[in-house]
């Protein structure tokens, strides 16, 4: 029979000590990896977006529909056609930009007449800001109110415009990102690992 030797108390604590930091350090390494596999991106492109013509309403008024979806990349994803019995414009994504270039067609009224872009994957930053870059047609840059957002949507209202008579005529959007608030489960887990070093260091000073 093989006798067991005690471990000593002073190696036992030590033993403790390291395999509690080895915990702490991988609930903190855990949630900076969730923090840094969550952050989103502050550009449109390699994004997907799904964009929805609504009349005469946004919902759920809205009783006419159409959708597409498409992946932001090189040249216009939505074109004149595509958001049949709707058309007229055509869109196109870029960094932090949407061109919007409008065959010389009319609107009918409505409260809303128009598009919304929505983040289809939640896979952008928040959207903060959108403002018009240029407008050869005036009608948005009078009317700064036919285009509005949210943290995941923008929306273009055509509502009662006509574009006969335009040569080519185009509005550009700049959208400005902010960076979205990580969810609080993962600041919680941080924080409870940051909390354990802490605590670890307090125990090896005392």
């Amino acid at each position: 029979m093989v006798a067991m030797r005690a471990v000593p108390k002073e190696r036992s604590t030590l033993l403790e000590t390291i395999e509690m930091k080895s915990s702490i350090l991988r609930y903190a390494l855990t949630a900076i990896t969730l923090v840094a596999s969550s952050a989103a991106q502050a550009s449109f492109v390699g994004n997907t977006i799904r964009a929805t013509a609504c009349y005469p309403d946004l919902p759920p008024g809205c009783n006419t529909t159409s959708s597409v979806t498409a992946v932001v990349g090189p040249g216009a994803e939505f074109l004149d056609g595509m958001f049949l019995p709707f058309f007229g414009p055509s869109f196109d994504f870029a960094d932090t930009t949407i061109t919007i270039t409008h065959a010389a067609t009319a609107h009918s009224p409505g409260t809303f007449n128009g598009y919304d872009f929505f983040d289809l994957n939640s896979t952008l930053d928040d959207i903060t800001g959108v403002s018009i870059l240029s407008d050869n047609t005036g009608f948005f840059s009078g009317n700064p109110g036919r285009v509005f957002f949210d943290a995941n949507n923008v929306y273009v209202n055509f509502e009662s415009l006509s574009f006969s008579g335009f040569q080519a005529p185009q509005v550009v959007l700049g959208v400005s990102f902010g960076r979205s608030v990580p969810e609080p489960a993962t600041l919680g887990l941080l924080g409870l690992g940051l909390a354990g070093l802490g605590l670890v260091r307090r125990k090896r000073l005392a």
